[in-house]
């Protein structure tokens, strides 16, 4: 009975620091974890036109749920997410784990503003505008031509998309489009 106790305390106690931690960051990070619908999944893998060999990073990754629909879809292709938040992480890092850990997908716990992303040949945010925006130079002084962008909802100021694709969700769903960039 004392180890029930306990085990629910411990539950609950980890049910609310993972709760504080998502208004944590909320109020500090570059955008709050807000995931990405399963059913627009299929529509962002289409976009990134991932092939074998490419370099995909999630900035901002969340749970993961996106990077595993990209590795699902292309094995073959070499997948990074990095995520800030410690709790949020530690969901991607579970998702991955249940998926027997593949090789070719690192789940990074960093700024992304201070990560390297010379490598990337495709990207996929969903980030409110300022950090877009902040972005871009980072974006101009890294990435190698043809380098692919997508970002969901959020366009950059001062750089026109090479493609707009509606989601077709109505108004008040998020997730309504995807701003595809070529670099």
């Amino acid at each position: 009975m004392i180890f029930l106790l306990f085990f629910l305390f411990l539950v609950m106690l980890v049910t609310i620091v993972f709760e504080l931690s998502i208004v944590w960051g909320i109020f500090t990070a570059s955008a709050p974890f807000v995931p990405i619908p399963e059913d627009v999944l299929p529509q962002i893998v289409a976009a990134l036109q991932i092939k074998k060999d490419d370099v995909v990073y999630d900035l901002g990754c969340g749970d993961g749920r996106v990077l595993a629909a990209c590795c699902k879809s292309e094995p073959r292709a070499n997948y990074f997410g990095i995520e800030g938040n410690f709790f949020v992480w530690a969901l991607a890092k579970k998702r991955f784990w249940f998926l027997g850990n593949p090789r070719n997908v690192k789940i990074l716990r960093k700024n992304f503003f201070r990560a390297d992303l010379s490598a990337a040949t495709h990207i996929f945010t969903y980030l409110f505008p300022k950090p877009m925006n902040e972005l871009l130079p980072k974006f101009k002084k890294e990435l190698k031509p043809g380098a692919r962008v997508v970002s969901c909802d959020f366009l950059f100021k001062e750089k026109e998309p090479a493609e707009i694709i509606e989601l077709h969700r109505s108004k008040n769903q998020l997730a309504r489009r995807l701003y595809v960039y070529e670099f």
